[in-house]
């Protein structure tokens, strides 16, 4: 009888229901976005450029040097209809034109901005208004703590010869000696008892 009990209950029992939506992506940017006095509405972008080096004086062994552009991300402040492929949509997936964008900007507004380039995930979108727009751009992405990004170290400029070693010189290798383990000394007679006992 026990057994058709615990049977019973087992295939009685109801099904848990599903957790919550775990978000994809990383959590997005908040952003007051207002004119300025020119009535401009600027916004902080991200922009690869390529730079070339410095020229480098001749190779005596006459090779021309490499000339070698190098990518520099370089942080402006530019006017937001300038941002190079942005997406507007509402909070709820509702698709924007740029130019009404701005048009519900020119009085200020709260807006979400997506920290990777790539569509904000719903479930962060959850907690705002259906109205509130989301701006998605890879110009726009940027660390989500509002701290700057970290600047490249320069390239190394000229060009860097490594010679031979000089004949004759030679490394010697040294074995290190290791000390020995001290032995642990034994304490004379007993221990004194606890205080309190």
């Amino acid at each position: 009888m026990l057994t058709s009990f615990v049977l019973s209950m087992t295939l009685a029992a109801p099904v848990p229901p599903p957790g919550p939506a775990v978000p994809v992506g990383p959590a997005p940017r908040i952003l007051e976005l207002k004119p300025g006095a020119d009535g401009k509405i600027m916004v902080t972008v991200t922009r690869t450029e390529k730079l070339p080096n410095a020229p480098v004086a001749a190779n005596p062994n006459g090779i021309a040097p490499a000339v070698v552009a190098r990518e520099i991300s370089r942080t402006k402040v530019i006017e937001l209809s300038e941002v190079k492929d942005l997406t507007v949509t509402t909070a709820d997936g509702k698709k924007i034109a740029t130019e009404d964008a701005l048009k519900t900007l020119s009085t200020g507004a709260i807006v979400v901005v997506s920290t990777d380039g790539k569509p904000v995930s719903p479930t962060f979108l959850k907690m705002f208004k259906d109205d509130v727009l989301v701006l998605v751009s890879p110009e726009l992405s940027g660390p989500a703590t509002g701290r700057p990004v970290a600047r490249p170290l320069p390239a190394i400029q000229g060009g860097i010869q490594v010679l031979p070693a000089q004949p004759g010189i030679q490394i010697q290798v040294a074995p290190v000696q290791i000390a020995p383990a001290v032995p642990a000394q034994v304490l004379p007679g007993p221990l004194p008892p606890a205080p309190g006992k």
